[in-house]
């Protein structure tokens, strides 16, 4: 046992004095499982310009899913170990955040995707997918995959699948 990680072993997590999280008070004690630390310390986001926070979002949520803790809800598990998902610049914009900011799961995950998914960065993407172009030599099917990568990588763009094809379409070669 004392070879292994401190995230390998059940642990209790305590919130730590001064966070921008609000952890509400719960009827019991629970100890974090350690695979759910293992899991969550695996899947760690730091902030760099080409990490997907929606991924990031989406993989712990499916990992806090796996873990039950008895008469603990979900969003108390969330809020203390959403932190720990964290690393590098991440870690840091949440640790410089004023305490007592943060008092929900909905005000945490909203307040991370501004942070790391800004409005500037949709409307760039957006605008890319709207000037689309087949590459020279690139052929239909590669064209297609690579239209498919840029609208899921511009989440909530709403577009219609008539306004994609669309798009897709006159973007095309003229040999295509």
């Amino acid at each position: 046992m004392d070879d292994e990680p401190m995230w390998a072993a059940d642990h209790v997590v305590a919130p730590t004095p001064g966070s921008a999280i609000t952890i509400p008070e719960t009827a019991n004690e629970f100890a974090i499982k350690g695979n759910h630390l293992t899991l969550v310390k695996g899947n760690q986001f730091d902030g760099r310009t080409k990490t997907d926070p929606h991924k990031h979002i989406h993989e712990f949520l499916r990992i806090c899913d796996m873990f039950k803790y008895r008469d603990t809800e979900n969003e108390v598990v969330r809020l203390m170990m959403f932190p720990l998902s964290l690393t590098g610049e991440a870690k840091t914009w949440l640790d410089e955040l004023n305490e007592g900011t943060i008092k929900t799961w909905d005000e945490l995950r909203t307040a991370f995707i501004s942070r790391f998914f800004p409005p500037a960065l949709f409307d760039r993407l957006l605008e890319e997918i709207r000037a689309f172009s087949q590459h020279e030599n690139e052929s239909l099917t590669d064209a297609w995959l690579r239209m498919k990568e840029m609208l899921q990588n511009c989440h909530g763009h709403n577009l219609s699948k008539g306004n994609i094809i669309k798009i897709f379409y006159h973007g095309l070669s003229e040999i295509t």
